[in-house]
C-alpha cells in the first residue's frame, strides 16, 4: 500500500513537471502584440493591417507576426535560401512555418529583409504573398552565430557594443506624438541629436509646444522608466524625476515602434524634449 502511494506521488509530480515544461515552451513568457500599423520593408516604413503578433523578453527568436499589406509585390530570390521561418506555438495558428517555407521554396511567396542586426545577431524577415498576406519572424544571422560560438566576427558585422548614431537632421529623427484619439502624427523639432542600439533609442531635441496644448491634444503617460545612456544630453534619472514631479510632461510618442516597445517623449515648458524607448504597458 505504501509503495502504491509512493508510486502515485511520483507520477503526480512527473505529470506536473511535464505540464509545467509544456506550458513554459508553449505559453509562458509569450505576450501578444496587437495594434501595430506599420513595419519596415525595403528600408522604409509601410502600413499594415490586421496585425497579430507574439514576442517575448526572453529571446528575440520568439517574435512572429501575421498581417496584411497593400504594397506592390516584387518577386525576388535574394533571400530565398537564407530565410527560414521558425515554428510558432500551436496556439498562434495564423503562422504556419512549414507552409510558409514551402511557399517560399516554390516561389509562391517572396522574402523581404525587414531589419538586419536589430537586435544584434538577428535578422527580421517578411514573407509576402501576391494576395497581400504577410508573415514576419526573426532568425539568427552569421554575426549572431559567431558571437554565440565564441568566434571572430565575419567581415561586415557591426560592433555589437557600439551605439548607432542617429542623423542630427530633425527630419531624419522623425519624432511623432500620439493624439488622444487617432494615430501618431509627426511634430516639428529642432536641434536633434541622439543614438540608437538595437531596440533602444535616445534623442534630445527642442519643440514649440505648451503644456496646455500637450495635455489637451496628446496621450499623457504617467509611468516612465527611461534607461541610462552615454548620450551626453540625456540624463535618464533626471528625466524620470522631472516627469514624476511634474517638471516635464511625458507624452506617448509611437506605440509599438517595434513590437512590444513604445517610444515616449518628455517635454519641458522651455521646449527641451527627450525621447526614449521602453517596454509597452501590459
Amino acid at each position: 500500500m505504501r509503495g502504491t502511494v509512493l508510486i502515485g506521488g511520483i507520477l503526480v509530480v512527473a505529470s506536473a513537471m511535464g505540464a509545467g515544461l509544456w506550458y513554459s515552451q508553449n505559453y509562458a513568457y509569450y505576450k501578444t502584440v496587437d495594434g501595430v500599423t506599420s513595419v519596415t520593408a525595403y528600408g522604409d516604413e509601410f502600413p499594415v493591417s490586421d496585425y497579430r503578433g507574439i514576442d517575448a523578453d526572453t529571446s528575440p527568436l520568439k517574435m512572429r507576426a501575421c498581417f496584411n499589406v497593400d504594397w506592390d509585390y516584387f518577386p525576388t530570390d535574394e533571400f530565398k535560401d537564407v530565410a527560414t521561418p521558425l515554428t510558432a506555438p500551436r496556439w498562434f495558428d495564423c503562422f504556419d512555418a512549414k507552409q510558409i517555407a514551402t511557399d517560399i521554396a516554390d516561389d509562391n511567396a517572396t522574402t523581404i529583409l525587414s531589419d538586419e542586426n536589430q537586435p544584434f545577431g538577428f535578422n527580421t524577415y517578411i514573407a509576402q504573398y501576391p494576395d497581400g498576406r504577410a508573415f514576419m519572424w526573426r532568425q539568427i544571422n552569421e554575426c549572431g552565430h559567431a558571437v554565440f560560438d565564441g568566434q571572430d566576427l565575419p567581415e561586415g558585422c557591426p560592433d555589437p557594443n557600439a551605439p548607432k548614431p542617429i542623423p542630427t537632421s530633425p527630419s531624419d529623427v522623425n519624432i511623432a506624438l500620439t493624439p488622444i484619439s487617432g494615430s501618431a502624427e509627426t511634430i516639428a523639432i529642432s536641434d536633434a541629436m541622439g543614438v540608437a542600439a538595437g531596440d533602444d533609442f535616445w534623442a534630445c531635441f527642442t519643440v514649440d509646444l505648451s503644456f496646455a496644448f500637450l495635455s489637451e491634444t496628446y496621450e499623457i503617460v504617467e509611468e516612465v522608466s527611461p534607461t541610462p545612456t552615454d548620450l551626453s544630453c540625456f540624463d535618464a534619472d533626471t528625466v524620470a524625476s522631472d516627469v514624476h514631479t511634474g517638471g516635464a510632461l511625458a507624452v506617448m510618442g509611437q506605440k509599438n515602434i517595434t513590437p512590444g516597445v513604445d517610444r515616449l517623449v518628455a517635454i519641458y515648458e522651455d521646449g527641451r524634449a527627450f525621447a526614449w524607448h521602453q517596454k509597452a504597458a501590459e
